[in-house]
């Protein structure tokens, strides 16, 4: 698999996509906006490649490395969290996959957050996929792809499924983002979003 493997349709959310979602998770519409609004940042393409969003992680690929190409490619693979700064742009992350896809194909995709929800690639099972390689290529269809392997991803997820139809929004930040979810406030943020959503259509 190449970078050019990965330009997509890159087709927008619309609102049956949110109502598909929320009926597979057993939830209303306004349940699924607000995630997508709060944990996406609304955006699940680079509109200049159309290719999706993603971050790679250079201390995740040492591990699932276990560290062989740390000495021939520092900037690709690194034990410590934060011990270099990343890219700015989608460019310099592609840069970084395309490297990284050379030196060990899966471990790379393994190790880069994809879409709305920035799911990571070693996540795949959870999302439903047979494959890392098939999670990426869903990744690289459409949104809606991505958000239906999000409610794939929760639902495989009891703690985090129950956490989200309950409404509990700490319980689901803390299941999602881990336990620094309170620094940045995601579980107040996720629920003004529902309160929102929930106002705008009351019927759910």
């Amino acid at each position: 698999m190449t970078i050019d493997d990965l330009v997509g349709g890159a087709s927008p959310l619309g609102r049956d996509d949110i109502a598909a979602a929320a009926t597979l998770l057993g939830v209303t519409p306004a349940h699924v906006a607000a995630v997508v609004q709060v944990e996406s940042r609304g955006v699940g393409f680079d509109a200049q490649t159309r290719r999706p969003i993603i971050l790679f992680e250079p201390h995740v690929f040492h591990r699932r490395t276990a560290g062989a190409f740390d000495a021939i490619e520092p900037r690709l693979s690194y034990a410590q969290w934060g011990a270099k700064p990343y890219p700015k742009t989608q460019v310099g992350q592609y840069e970084r996959l395309a490297a990284a896809l050379k030196l060990a194909e899966a471990a790379a995709l393994e190790s880069t957050s994809w879409g709305l929800f920035q799911i990571m690639g070693y996540n795949w099972k959870l999302a439903g996929a047979l494959s890392v390689g098939s999670f990426v290529r869903c990744m690289a269809r459409s949104e809606r792809d991505q958000l239906n392997a999000f409610a794939i991803f929760v639902r495989a997820q009891p703690g985090m499924h129950d956490a989200l139809r309950a409404g509990d929004w700490a319980g689901f930040a803390r299941a999602y983002n881990g336990p620094g979810y309170a620094k940045n406030s995601y579980d107040r943020k996720l629920k003004a979003a529902f309160d929102k959503y929930r106002a705008a259509s009351p019927a759910g």
